[in-house]
């Protein structure tokens, strides 16, 4: 990305923090349950004091404070009754390994069941954050949720990863704020079935940095932390956002914050370690490879008992596309080669990855990419068959519908050093696979069954 680009999200994630209208609902309808009081006076940015220390807020407030504009962050102004504390959290992690059997085979398997509750109880974080956290946990508690299981999920892969005390609290510290950020996005376009336009998905784009931001003036963290907050969507291979960095760019504790939160929202999205499993396979590229084996080795211990079997069913209409996409990538990336046989641009180099990702999913799976079509048959027969071409298949579609979006941001850089024949043809392409990103993705209905011989159907219409 160019420096310009770099320039305008950070202009876009002051201008959130500023100006968020949702973060102050959100803050003073939390004053309805629990007491906030004014710590010191809440001044608007030409001095006035608007709210005077010691005063209560409530939802009353929320005009009045959004009508100005004020001189310090709101929530470096505010003591919340009951706020989140070291303890609170480590009682729900505890909770939450008690609930989640693929957390609490983490815990045991990082050879102290208790270590991750106590990591959680050795925080020290600062005020603002913790005022932060509570709106989390009264507000959006599914965004409270995934925190804690991202640290959960991370600290369990700094054990195995060797890091020692102090850097596992700061890991722990960086996974438990990595997406504070969006208590400023709009809940609406965090819901994974929405089609975003460009400029909403800079807005998705832009948390990281919202969060790094908030983080790094509240004080007190290090740049360890702050650095695996801002980068914790980026990927090894450059795919990800909100700078593109590769490879040793990206810092450590980012790489693990970034596996641990692709897996918790696998996990709470599907419920299916399966599914984590397939992505797993499909991303060797993107995460850790050192990582990536660490979280396998508690995904084989933790799919000991037989797996339910899915009843999948899958649209004509998706799998002509993406048969499509597949066995039309060979014939696109050649012409996109230029004429002495030399790769395409750089520009093009994660798309590249992302589909030999795809194809070497299908092949780890065991599936040919260019004969899918025939194993609807022999699935519908074997229940085996039928449970990994569901997965493989299921989770390849939403990989595509990923793509899309990576591809709708990035579009113009694409085009630059392409002739006009080879920007036809890509995009041609490009409209099939928004195409299929636009099509109903319909989950897997899972059967609870663990008897032999039971049919499996996939339908395909």
């Amino acid at each position: 990305m160019t420096n310009t680009q770099d320039a305008s999200y950070e202009d876009i994630a002051r201008k959130v923090i500023a100006e968020d209208s949702r973060y102050v609902s959100a803050m003073t309808a939390m004053g309805e349950r629990r007491e906030i009081t004014v710590s010191e006076d809440i001044c608007a940015h030409d001095g006035r004091i608007l709210v005077a220390k010691g005063c209560v807020v409530t939802s009353e407030l929320r005009e009045w404070l959004l009508d100005h504009k004020l001189l310090r962050p709101i929530d470096c102004c505010l003591d919340v009754a009951e706020a989140v504390s070291a303890d609170s959290l480590a009682r729900d992690a505890a909770r939450l390994i008690d609930e989640n059997a693929f957390l609490g085979q983490l815990a045991y398997q990082s050879g102290d069941p208790l270590a991750m509750r106590h990591g959680m109880a050795r925080l020290a974080l600062p005020r603002r954050l913790i005022f932060k956290l509570t709106v989390a946990q009264e507000q959006r508690p599914e965004l409270f949720r995934h925190l804690l299981m991202v640290a959960l999920i991370s600290h369990y892969l700094a054990i195995r990863a060797g890091l020692d005390e102090q850097d596992t609290t700061r890991l722990l510290a960086a996974a438990l704020l990595h997406d504070v950020g969006e208590l400023h996005t709009d809940p609406a376009l965090l819901d994974p079935r929405r089609q975003l336009c460009e400029h909403e998905w800079r807005h998705i784009c832009v948390h990281p940095i919202t969060g790094y931001l908030i983080a790094r003036e509240a004080g007190g963290l290090g740049e360890p932390v702050l650095a695996g907050i801002l980068q914790h969507h980026e990927r090894i291979d450059g795919s990800g956002y909100p700078y593109g960095l590769r490879d040793k760019l990206v810092c450590q504790f980012a790489r693990i914050i970034g596996l641990a939160d692709v897996g918790a929202a696998i996990l709470t999205r599907f419920g299916s370690v399966a599914r984590l499993d397939a992505v797993v396979r499909l991303n060797q590229g993107r995460y850790d490879r050192q990582l990536l084996s660490f979280l396998q080795g508690g995904l084989r211990r933790s799919t000991a008992e037989p797996a339910p079997a899915p009843i999948c069913r899958v649209t004509r209409a998706q799998l002509d596309t993406a048969m499509y996409l597949l066995q039309g990538w060979g014939e696109l990336y050649a012409a996109l080669c230029d004429s002495d046989g030399n790769p395409p641009p750089p520009e093009l180099a994660f798309l590249l990855e992302r589909m030999l990702s795809v194809r070497s999913m299908l092949l780890q799976f065991g599936f040919d990419p260019d004969s899918i079509e025939g194993l609807l048959e022999l699935a519908a027969e074997d229940p085996l068959i039928a449970a990994e071409l569901s997965t493989a298949l299921d989770e390849m579609n939403w990989q595509f519908r990923d793509l899309a979006r990576e591809i709708e941001f990035r579009w113009d850089l694409m085009l630059r050093g392409l002739s006009e024949t080879q920007g036809e043809r890509l995009e041609r392409w490009r409209s099939h696979l928004a195409e299929l990103a636009a099509l109903p993705v319909p989950a897997c209905s899972w059967a609870m069954t663990g008897m032999k011989g039971k049919t499996v159907h996939i339908a395909c219409k």
